[in-house]
């Protein structure tokens, strides 16, 4: 092999390491850049399911308190039921008690 085209070997060599070493940092750079996003994916990612799990306490409770306010408000009116009932029972009672007395 001559002397021309040993240097011409070596210098495609050369240029082939070179690219190879290019692209080996290329490769690199994209994988990096492609984990840096995938990271800030994630982030975003659990920011967001972070916000909707909060937006769900929250109607949650608000659902919570409408239906604790709801069934206090419906035991109120048994119990105002229950005092009309005992009132009129009462009324009768009195009557009666009075009738047995007189009578008696």
């Amino acid at each position: 092999m001559s002397l021309e085209a040993i240097k011409i070997v070596a210098a495609a060599e050369t240029e082939a390491e070179k690219k190879r070493l290019d692209a080996l940092a290329e490769a690199k750079r994209i994988v990096g850049v492609s984990e840096s996003k995938g990271r800030d994916d994630v982030q975003k990612a659990i920011e967001l399911a972070e916000a909707q799990v909060q937006a769900l306490f929250r109607d949650a409770e608000t659902q919570g308190k409408d239906a604790a306010a709801k069934a206090a408000e419906e035991i109120l009116d048994q119990c105002r039921a229950l005092e009309r009932e005992a009132e009129t029972n009462m009324t009768k009672a009195v009557s009666i008690i009075v009738e047995r007395v007189v009578s008696g």
